[in-house]
């Protein structure tokens, strides 16, 4: 069964990387919001909220395209407010797609600190956040309801790959 792999967490819990090391694996194309949001502030739009549910919907868009084309899909995001999940199981129902929760952690608040004040992702036009920003995220972080794999970012690189494609494999198995 096809699949969207929903990937979630705050910034700097290794949702990226993880998502990157999956789509690789599993030759998957990655909807991330934040590239997305980072070219509506360089064709000229005002960063805001709106800039930000945008950017949302035009990953949204490209991975129903996809879905509809029988392929399955992985969605790149904080994915902290039920708005934004409720949208992802709206489209795994309307494409008849089991959806797959993967939420990244890092429960080190001095680890993820620094990796807030170490990254440099390189995306044009997009700041690096500050720890206040993700401060923030986490404040407004709600709880998942739906049945997804949480992994620790403290372990290997490697472990948590082959945990994500076991659960991926599993799941789309059901």
């Amino acid at each position: 069964m096809k699949s969207m792999v929903i990937m979630s967490g705050l910034p700097c819990t290794g949702k990226s990387t993880l998502s990157d090391a999956i789509a690789r694996e599993l030759k998957l194309p990655i909807f991330s919001v934040d590239p997305i949001e980072a070219a509506l502030w360089r064709s000229g739009l005002i960063p805001s909220h709106e800039t930000g549910v945008a950017a949302y919907e035009v990953a949204a868009a490209l991975a129903e395209e996809h879905l509809k084309l029988g392929q399955s899909v992985i969605i790149d995001a904080v994915n902290g407010m039920e708005i934004v999940r409720a949208r992802w199981r709206e489209i795994a129902r309307a494409h008849n797609v089991r959806m797959i929760v993967i939420e990244t952690t890092c429960p080190d608040i001095e680890l993820h600190r620094s990796r807030v004040d170490k990254r440099v992702r390189n995306i044009p036009g997009m700041p690096e956040l500050s720890w206040d920003t993700v401060e923030a995220r986490i404040r407004d972080w709600v709880p998942w309801i739906d049945e997804r794999l949480v992994v620790d970012s403290r372990q290997p690189s490697s472990y948590l790959i082959r945990l994500a494609l076991d659960h991926i494999s599993n799941s789309a198995r059901r």
